[in-house]
């Protein structure tokens, strides 16, 4: 590793790390028969909770307008990725749900992920891969913390 990569801000490499592991994903996916997913589905795919929840929420919960989210939305329902369904909590509200297809991918994903991070772990070794792993959790949660 060159003087200039150890000079690179640990947020910056953990783009880096996030941007290649999305694009592999998407790809996996893409040969798993999900040729509709794209990078941009990721945010609500992680986001959406199994009971759903409404595109207010959810816009909020990812810093964007509700006519962005409602837009992806409508792109991932008109693929049947995603649903809208009544509030049971409230009749005037709609709630945006996984389809079958859309857990199956979701669950697909889960499973291909879990395959990246074993190939991942095999190029750096397992501790070494373990450590990167913990230190990563463990930084993300006290960020986390601290923002609360």
């Amino acid at each position: 590793m060159t003087d200039r990569e150890q000079a690179i801000p640990i947020g910056m490499l953990a783009t880096r790390l996030h941007r290649a592991t999305e694009a592999d994903l998407f790809r996996r996916l893409a040969d798993a028969g999900y040729t509709d997913l794209r990078m941009r589905h990721s945010m609500l795919f992680e986001a959406l909770p199994a009971e759903g929840a409404r595109v207010t929420t959810l816009a909020a919960q990812l810093g964007m307008t509700p006519q962005a989210m409602g837009e992806l939305v409508d792109e991932l329902e008109s693929s049947g990725y995603v649903q809208r369904s009544g509030d049971p909590k409230d009749r005037r509200a709609r709630l945006v749900m996984f389809t079958a297809k859309g857990r199956t991918a979701f669950d697909q994903a889960f499973v291909i992920l879990s395959d990246m991070e074993s190939a991942y772990a095999a190029k750096v070794g397992a501790a070494a891969y373990a450590t990167a792993r913990s230190v990563l959790a463990e930084l993300a949660q006290a960020l986390e913390d601290d923002a609360r």
